[in-house]
């Protein structure tokens, strides 16, 4: 069923972002008050990493099974029906006084929520005019980058005042009220299931085989990898190498982050710019843009100069801003209706992949200068943009022929 000439409200759309900003504020929401989560169900200090552990692998490999089961029963099904189970698990946290308990739940919040964020992508990628798809796919993308900054800003502000779980009882309100305006279009949702093919979760595996065997989808995963693994590496390896020489000048570690604010509005250009130049070449000068400001960040860390790595900061941020939604753009029209549910979350799957091995690649760069690591970075961003940057499938078929 094509559903590109369905007009939607932008009521709707506002609400979807603002809902999407709440879930993905949840992956967040631990980071600045870890010691508090120990204090608050039981823990020992070096258990409160497993808040973010518990939620963060199921939310993962969720996008793989909601993406596929969106294709086929539709995408406000998957949307409500997830976030409803995020309210209920959030809510009991109230109830939560041991390890297991609260661990056990987190795990169930993280699942539940990856039944939100590439649904609400495919959902707003396929439907309405050409401008409203773009506008749609930038502001759900800015949510998804906006929400790793409110997300900690708002955990350090609320969990002092009223404790972690009451402060989720406000996101469980956006989580509800969004469930029940989508509840009231079920009717309308599509099914997108072609003749002969499964259905269901028997629909995973095919559905994943159509994604990552796509030459052109590949163009895409591939820089996807890079891009969070580079963003998250950036901001720990600057906190471990300049952090004091920061403080010191007045910059702590929300300070640093709000630099590149103005960098995470990017996506909503980007929106405007998309229909004219397209999303190939647009993701390939965000890459570029990003490789630019990382290359900038490690001349001006030799240098010593702290002041303008922030400044530095602030174009790699920009070139993120500008990639993600761009790619997102790239996903939905090269991939197949039947499968674009899948190739959407196998997207977000793999950029969180990608934020989940930076902190790996900080802890295993540590003996490296902060002019070393950021140059590793920048060559890791710039062999995204080369792929990025590569000619399609059928351009170089076309070519050789």
């Amino acid at each position: 069923m094509n559903t590109t000439h369905i007009q939607h409200s932008p009521w709707l759309t506002g609400q979807l972002v603002l809902c999407a900003l709440a879930v993905v504020a949840q992956l967040y929401l631990p980071i600045p008050v870890l010691s508090a989560l120990a204090t608050e169900f039981g823990m020992q200090q070096a258990e409160a990493g497993y808040a973010l552990t518990a939620f963060s692998v199921p939310y993962a490999f969720g996008f793989l099974v909601f993406g596929p089961l969106s294709d086929h029963i539709g995408r406000r099904r998957v949307m409500t029906y997830g976030l409803v189970v995020l309210s209920v698990s959030s809510l009991l946290l109230q109830l939560a006084t041991t390890p297991v308990v609260f661990l056990t739940l987190r795990a169930l919040q993280g699942f539940a929520a990856a039944a939100f964020p590439p649904i609400a992508l495919a959902y707003l990628a396929e439907r309405g005019t050409p401008r409203q798809r773009a506008w749609g796919v930038s502001w759900m993308s800015t949510a998804f980058l906006m929400a790793g900054l409110l997300g900690q800003m708002y955990g350090a502000f609320a969990t002092p005042l009223v404790g972690f779980s009451k402060a989720l009882i406000p996101l469980c309100v956006v989580y509800l009220c969004t469930a029940a305006w989508l509840w009231r279009g079920l009717a309308s949702d599509a099914h997108v299931t072609p003749a002969g093919r499964p259905s269901g979760f028997a629909s995973i595996f095919p559905a994943l085989r159509d994604v990552v065997g796509d030459p052109s989808l590949r163009r895409v995963y591939g820089p996807a990898l890079v891009l969070l693994l580079c963003f998250v590496a950036f901001y720990l390896g600057l906190d471990a190498r300049m952090g004091v020489i920061l403080q010191q000048s007045g910059f702590n570690q929300f300070a640093v982050r709000l630099v590149a604010l103005p960098g995470f509005l990017a996506p909503l250009a980007v929106a405007a710019l998309i229909p004219r130049f397209g999303p190939h070449r647009m993701a390939g000068t965000g890459l570029t843009v990003a490789t630019v400001g990382l290359v900038l960040a490690a001349l001006t860390a030799v240098a010593g100069k702290p002041m303008l790595v922030l400044a530095a900061s602030l174009l790699f941020a920009t070139g993120i801003g500008i990639t993600v939604p761009s790619l997102i753009a790239r996903v939905a029209r090269s991939a197949p209706q039947h499968c674009r549910g899948m190739a959407i979350a196998f997207y977000t799957f793999t950029l969180f992949i990608g934020a989940s091995l930076g902190p790996w690649v900080a802890g295993r760069s540590s003996n490296l200068t902060a002019g070393t690591f950021f140059g590793m970075l920048a060559a890791l961003m710039a062999l995204a943009a080369a792929i990025s940057w590569s000619p399609p499938p059928a351009v170089l078929s076309k070519n050789n022929g």
